[in-house]
């Protein structure tokens, strides 16, 4: 190999040449790329000759001038040139479509980076070269070799061989998909380590170099190179090669989107037209497109997450002019969010609007969505099993961008630090992995990554530093005018003019997951009688056979009665919500949609415990006793009143001792001056429950009835129930008897205990 040779008229001189930028819309080639290309071109029409028999006889192959000989190659296409030498088992075999994509796109990314290229054929340091789509590395390993070296047969592989004299080497290469373990990656690193003494040419191929190559070549490497997406232009030269046929080529780019290097060889051959050619692109494209239609919904038919959909919008926005080419990716958007949420609220369906609508109006497909999860790698088996699932999804982001990667339950990556158990050393594994994953594809430009949490505090925090997860938005339950507005995406055209906000109000403190299925079992019911849906089939799907008796009823009403008013009196009525529909977990909730500051002050710990025992209080202040309805809210008062006695440091004779992580707090019970605070809190909270239950009863009892009457109410109604009850006061009985419950239901306007 010719190391001497002037490369400055093709790549451009060193100090202050032009940098050649890959084309998302084709436009333009490079010289590089240009050889390549001809070189597909000649390699086909020699094919298609010997297929024919047309042709004269074939003379006997010269050995390929290499990159070298390019470097002395006037900017025309020489055409008596005979190019790159072929590998003797592709001697006669048809022009590969797989191999020539990529070649043209390794073509590309180094004349977009003319310093990289004098590396590569000064040796002046090795060059790095990320490949994320598998099929493409797995073509490269018979095309590059003949494209930058005279003689392939004096370059050694790394992983195989150890270098040995100096003379008899042109260079040595890696190509890895995975990181080699044990023995041999510390074999690798010390033959590569050797290796960058010989200032020879020096180039490794993986899918993330970061993390499956040696570190010495990742430090010494002052470049590094990354193939470029596939796009129409080298779809439409691939074609061409393979065909033979200089046509424009008609292709869409959303089917250009929906393709891999790999999909071209079933559909790009030498025996079809171009137009057949795209005609199976454009299948293949469908086929793929069908697989992730999800659930249909974009963007705009999401309602209940603003925070989310500002993100969503602003990622779209930049992903737009990251295309256009009028921003990098990291100017263009935020590419990362974190999605915090109880179960049902959406997290995962956002995901997939968000990927279906990431191209705007006009896209059919949007883009793809990769779903994996803690678990899926776990399925795969053990630790290395796991490892490698989680490298595959990772490795298939990198190689679809633009695409989304969805994490799902990242909480299951817990934080490393409180894993003491005999298998810390699996879960930190496990973490430090994913970790390093996120760190690679948020290098990958056109790479979206979601989470998913039901418990954003159980992450590792490490995952939701700057640069990974930073930004974490919360999604919380959706108040009544979102709710109803879920409920309309998921009726589409039935029960259009149909007022449905009872139903609605019935439905208060469901998800988005409960709306989808009381919707399905609603029309199910409709299809069982062989007619349209009707505003019963709603009705019933959500609240039921109502077999509860009159008593059963108004204790259910009294007791979230009693929540909600402690609630506004507490924190006012702003997404304040309650009602007694009966599912299979619960007889009724109180709860607030909108989200409070909270500033963890023990005034506001207590006015919190306050509310969660208010229901007890109200049944106690109105019934004569509690039921066992309050067992869950006594487990939360309790939790919540350990962490604020341990997290505050208000108990014990110790107090600012750390106790232990407040996500645990009810473990602090074990500690007898925890227990004994923990028994004075609650007492307290009680108290103030039933003073002020008592000072406004006439509200309370006004509650209770609409809530028994209507199975329903807001924050709104219930701030004007006090507002009116504080200006006239009647007197009311201290616990309604059997008949006033059944006065309510013969004459619900009479008043209690007349």
């Amino acid at each position: 190999m010719n190391e001497t040779t002037s490369i400055r008229h093709v790549l451009g001189a060193c100090d202050g040449g032009t940098r050649r930028t890959p084309s998302f819309d084709g436009a333009g080639i490079g010289p590089i790329e240009l050889r390549v290309y001809g070189e597909a071109w000649r390699e086909g029409l020699r094919f298609r000759r010997d297929v024919s028999g047309d042709g004269p006889e074939r003379p006997p192959r010269t050995r390929s001038p290499g990159f070298a000989g390019l470097l002395r190659m006037p900017s025309e296409m020489d055409d008596d040139n005979t190019g790159f030498e072929e590998t003797a088992g592709r001697e006669g075999c048809p022009p590969s479509a797989t191999r020539i994509a990529a070649a043209l796109l390794l073509a590309r990314a180094f004349d977009a980076s003319p310093d990289a290229a004098r590396d590569l054929v000064s040796g002046g340091a090795p060059v790095v070269v990320d490949v994320a789509d598998g099929a493409v590395l797995d073509a490269l390993k018979g095309e590059w070799r003949g494209m930058f070296f005279d003689d392939p047969a004096r370059l050694i592989d790394l992983v195989r061989t150890a270098p040995g004299r100096r003379s008899a080497l042109d260079g040595a290469y890696i190509m890895l998909k995975e990181p080699l373990k044990g023995a041999a990656r510390e074999r690798l690193e010390r033959v590569t380590a050797d290796m960058c003494g010989y200032a020879l040419p020096f180039v490794a191929f993986s899918p993330d170099g970061r993390a499956c190559l040696p570190k010495v070549v990742n430090d010494a490497a002052r470049h590094r190179i990354e193939l470029p997406m596939l796009d129409h232009a080298t779809v439409s030269r691939t074609i061409r090669a393979v065909t033979g046929v200089r046509t424009a080529v008609d292709l869409p780019a959303e089917t250009v989107r929906d393709l891999g290097v790999g999909d071209l060889a079933a559909a790009i051959r030498f025996d079809r037209t171009p137009a057949a050619c795209v005609d199976e692109l454009r299948r293949l494209a469908l086929l793929k497109s069908a697989g992730r239609a999800s659930r249909g919904l974009f963007l705009s038919e999401i309602h209940g997450m603003a925070a989310a959909r500002a993100w969503a919008d602003d990622a779209i926005t930049g992903l737009a002019a990251w295309r256009r080419g009028e921003a990098t990716w990291d100017d263009s958007a935020s590419s990362a969010v974190m999605l915090a949420g109880p179960p049902g609220v959406g997290k995962t369906l956002f995901a997939e609007a968000f990927a279906r609508s990431a191209l705007g109006k006009d896209s059919k497909s949007g883009i793809p969505l990769i779903v994996c999860s803690y678990y899926s790698w776990q399925a795969e088996g053990h630790l290395g099993d796991f490892l490698a699932a989680m490298r595959r999804d990772f490795a298939s982001a990198r190689a679809c961008a633009p695409c989304v990667i969805l994490l799902e339950e990242c909480d299951s990556f817990v934080d490393r630090r409180g894993v003491k158990h005999s298998h810390s050393d699996y879960v930190r594994n496990c973490v430090n992995a994913l970790l390093e994953e996120v760190d690679g594809v948020r290098r990958r430009e056109g790479v979206f990554l979601i989470g998913c949490t039901n418990q954003v505090e159980a992450c590792d925090p490490a995952l939701l530093r700057a640069g990974r997860f930073e930004k974490v938005v919360r999604i919380g339950l959706p108040d009544p005018d979102e709710l109803e507005k879920i409920f309309r995406v998921r009726l589409k055209g039935d029960l259009v003019a149909v007022d449905i906000s009872a139903v609605v109000a019935s439905a208060a403190g469901m998800t988005g997951a409960d709306a989808e299925r009381v919707v399905k079992d609603a029309r199910r019911a409709a299809r069982r009688e062989n007619r349209e849906l009707r505003f019963d089939d709603l009705r019933r799907a959500v609240v039921g056979d109502d077999d509860l008796s009159d008593e059963q009823r108004w204790r259910t009403a009294v007791h979230e009665a009693g929540h909600a008013v402690v609630d506004v009196l507490r924190f006012g009525a702003d997404g304040v919500v309650a009602n007694t529909t009966r599912t299979d977990q619960r007889l009724g909730m109180s709860m607030r949609t909108a989200t409070l500051a909270f500033d963890g002050t023990a005034a506001a710990y207590r006015f919190r415990i306050e509310v969660l025992l208010a229901g007890r209080a109200a049944e106690e202040v109105l019934l004569g006793e509690a039921s066992h309805g309050a067992l869950e809210d006594l487990a939360e008062a309790t939790r919540l009143s350990c962490a604020m006695l341990g997290g505050l440091g208000l108990s014990g004779p110790s107090p600012l001792t750390h106790l232990g992580d407040l996500r645990r707090a009810e473990e602090f019970l074990r500690y007898a001056d925890i227990r004994a605070a923990v028994g004075i809190e609650l007492a307290e909270a009680d108290r103030a429950c039933h003073d002020l239950l008592e000072a406004n009863r006439s509200a309370l009892i006004a509650v209770a009835r609409r809530l028994f009457e209507r199975s329903s109410v807001i924050g709104a109604e219930i701030a004007a129930l006090l507002e009116a009850a504080r200006s006239k006061e009647p007197a009311e009985p201290a616990a309604p008897e059997r008949g006033v419950v059944l006065r309510l239901v013969d004459d619900p306007d009479q008043q209690e205990g007349s």
